[in-house]
C-alpha cells in the first residue's frame, strides 16, 4: 500500500484502489463516496492518482454512517431491530452462535484444564528436559503445542477435563 506519511504525520493513501482497501470495498465505492463528499487530499488526472488523507476519510466514513442512523425513522429501526433479530435466530438455529450461558462453563473449564497442564508441564520438563539443544526444543514445542490445543479446543472442555480425571 503506497501511504506517504509527511511531516505532520498524517497517512497519506495514494490512489482510489489503496484508499478502498483501507475500508474494505471496491474502488467503485470511493467514487460513489467521492460524489456524496468524501475527502480527497489532491485530485489526480490522467494518469496521476487522487491522494487522500486517511484521518479526514476515517472522520468522514464515521460522519455518513452517523448521518445514516441519525435519519432512520421509527419504523425504520423497528425494520432494523426485526431483521437483527432474525438474522441472530438464524445464526443460533445454525450452530453459529452459543448462548453465553453456555459458553461460560466451557471456556473456564478450557482455560482450567490448561493451567493445570502447565503447570504439571514444569514439573515433568525439569525433570525430563533433554541435555541437547535441538531436544530441549523439540520437548518445548511440543509441550506449547499441547498447551495451545488445549485452548483452542474450548468447545469440548468439559469432556477433555473428564477424560483426564
Amino acid at each position: 500500500m503506497d501511504v506517504d506519511r509527511g511531516g505532520d504525520g498524517v497517512a497519506r493513501i495514494v490512489g482510489q484502489e489503496q484508499i478502498a482497501a483501507v475500508f474494505g470495498v471496491a474502488p467503485k465505492t470511493i467514487v460513489e463516496w467521492q460524489e456524496q463528499g468524501f475527502p480527497i487530499a489532491q485530485r489526480g488526472g490522467p494518469g496521476v492518482a487522487s491522494e487522500y488523507e486517511s484521518s479526514d476519510c476515517i472522520r468522514w466514513k464515521i460522519e455518513h454512517e452517523l448521518r445514516k442512523i441519525q435519519s432512520e425513522t421509527p419504523n425504520d429501526r423497528l425494520a432494523r431491530v426485526k431483521a437483527d433479530a432474525i438474522e441472530m435466530d438464524n445464526a443460533e438455529r445454525r450452530g453459529q452462535l452459543i448462548p453465553a450461558d453456555l459458553l461460560e462453563p466451557k471456556l473456564k473449564a478450557a482455560f482450567v484444564g490448561a493451567r493445570e497442564k502447565w503447570l504439571d508441564a514444569q514439573h515433568r520438563l525439569a525433570r525430563d528436559l533433554p541435555a541437547d539443544v535441538e531436544g530441549r526444543e523439540a520437548m518445548l514445542q511440543a509441550e506449547f503445542e499441547g498447551f495451545l490445543s488445549r485452548l483452542a479446543s474450548w468447545s469440548n472442555a468439559d469432556e477433555l477435563a473428564e477424560e483426564d480425571e
